[in-house]
């Protein structure tokens, strides 16, 4: 029926009317190709989009992972340092255990040794994570003897790696005592005790 009235048409008509179907044709492709294209260029940018935030998140993840390494690198310098100052519970025992002998050794007279309980390490702010294991312990020596023996005596005592306090030092001569000071001190020792914690 279209057919037919295509056929009873002149030329001129009959070209416009294939040329526009040609055109609807060309059109209705170039729509649906484009749109699908449009729809998968959509599709790959926000693809992209989503791989690039992934991206951008892997790097800040990173720069926290490196900046959490060097904090802890720092705290367990700080830790080693620490304990190269500190006595173990053993190596504390042992010396004040010693300071009899010590003391006899320089030619001296130990008087009288007295060793405190261990107590903690706390300050009025919050205790610092490589000081949670840290502990003091103290002893009031008195000993008597020449000066000069009293004087080695003390640098024997503190000529070691890890430190060690004297404070309250006190050097007395009574005259019915023959030139033999007396000298009264308080030594002092920071141990750690994470050493057995970990036991």
């Amino acid at each position: 029926m279209i057919i037919k009235k295509l056929i009873k048409l002149d030329e001129p008509k009959r070209i416009s009317i294939a040329v526009l179907v040609v055109l609807i044709v060309a059109y209705a492709c170039y729509f649906f190709l484009a749109r699908t294209s449009v729809i998968k260029l959509k599709e790959a940018k926000a693809n992209y989009n989503k791989v690039q935030a992934t991206y951008i998140e892997g790097d800040v993840y990173k720069a926290k992972s490196l900046n959490l390494k060097k904090q802890l690198k720092k705290i367990e310098t700080n830790i080693s340092q620490c304990q190269q100052l500190c006595f173990n519970n053993t190596e504390a025992a042992q010396f004040f255990e010693n300071i009899n002998a010590t003391a006899i050794a320089y030619s001296l007279k130990p008087v009288s040794r007295v060793i405190s309980e261990p107590i903690k390490l706390e300050g009025n702010e919050k205790v610092n994570p490589e000081q949670q294991f840290l502990k003091m312990q103290s002893a009031k020596v008195t000993v008597s003897g020449s000066y000069f023996d009293i004087v080695d005596f003390l640098d024997e005592l503190t000529d070691c790696s890890q430190k060690v306090s004297i404070t309250n030092l006190s050097i007395t001569l009574q005259p019915s005592e023959k030139f033999e000071p007396k000298a009264s001190f308080k030594i002092t020792l920071i141990i750690d005790s994470s050493e057995d914690m970990e036991k």
